[in-house]
């Protein structure tokens, strides 16, 4: 049986389910969110790219768009962020992508990070700076902090790509937050596109709406039918199923994996990492930083490893 939206469990709903929904979002309408980040209304999308990108842990980035900007060929890079990068911090995760992709296309990369939630963003500088010399570095990326875009002007531009979005824009002075989500979906419902299509794209701008807005708002704006016809909600229903069921095994691996440090390295300095590897959601992660853990000479060692899984 389907779930609507009003049977999804917001505060449980994990920042995986925001990125996958901006990917999701992004990778279907992606000349939109090329023209406006470039400024350049004659950039071209020609296809895109597999995010794989070919490091020994498999990182991936979100989304690589190969375009066509006045005659050049590019690669168009966009990484989104609910909250801040924590342990490794984003300069470093860009110049990560940036120089994997660079060696894999050998064509520039023009790198963007998005931050979803108006908390994040604050600190990034956006650019890596290796000042040394004879070996400097720089690579600059795009910051952009959606709760600083008006929001009303992608409304009225009508671009379909960034709608969804647009919730977790600048509404209008003096329109609060409720009428703003009213607002966003109002315009949605207005543009062209298949009927078949219009649950998903609707139910996409209510998840990324709840980033922000209590679900229960959410549920007395868009109809619960629209939401039953919805796939986006069925994907993130079946897949909270698993999750369910998987929890258990992942708990068991988590205590082990604290035990086992605890039994080599101070309680104390264990307890640090404990936040972090909580929010670790991946079972497989969790097992094989347990493995590492039972082979690791020194914590410094572990945190170095577990750095380098992007946590």
């Amino acid at each position: 049986m389907k779930k609507t939206l009003s049977e999804l469990d917001a505060p449980k709903s994990s920042r995986r389910q925001f990125d996958t929904v901006s990917k999701r979002v992004i990778q279907q309408d992606p000349e939109d969110w090329v023209r406006f980040t470039l400024g350049i209304p004659e950039a071209k999308v020609i296809k895109i790219l597999n995010t794989e990108q070919p490091t020994v842990r498999g990182h991936r980035a979100d989304s690589f768009i190969y375009v066509d900007i006045l005659g050049q060929k590019a690669v168009m890079h966009f990484e989104f962020q609910t909250r801040d990068s924590t342990l490794t911090p984003m300069p470093y995760r860009v110049v990560g992508y940036a120089g994997r992709g660079i060696e894999t296309f050998q064509i520039p990369v023009y790198s963007h990070v998005i931050y979803l939630h108006p908390d994040a963003g604050r600190n990034d500088p956006g650019e890596y700076v290796q000042d040394m010399p004879g070996h400097e570095i720089t690579i600059k990326y795009k910051v952009i902090r959606l709760c600083e875009l008006e929001g009303q002007d992608i409304l009225d531009a009508k671009l379909k790509g960034l709608i969804p979005f647009a919730p977790l824009m600048k509404p209008p002075e003096a329109m609060d937050s409720d009428e703003w989500m009213r607002e966003c979906i109002r315009v949605a419902d207005t543009l062209p596109m298949d009927e078949p299509d219009k649950p998903d794209y609707l139910a996409s701008l209510a998840i990324l709406g709840g980033l922000i807005l209590d679900y229960q708002t959410i549920r007395g704006i868009i109809s619960e039918e629209t939401m039953h016809e919805s796939s986006v909600i069925q994907h993130f229903t079946e897949q909270g199923i698993e999750q369910g069921i998987e929890q258990g095994e992942r708990k068991g691996v988590l205590e082990s994996l604290l035990d086992v440090l605890e039994s080599q390295f101070e309680h104390s300095e264990v307890q640090t990492l404990k936040p972090t590897l909580e929010g670790i959601e991946e079972l497989k992660d969790l097992r094989q930083l347990l493995r590492e853990a039972l082979k690791v000479t020194s914590l410094d060692e572990f945190r170095r490893i577990l750095a380098s899984n992007g946590s």
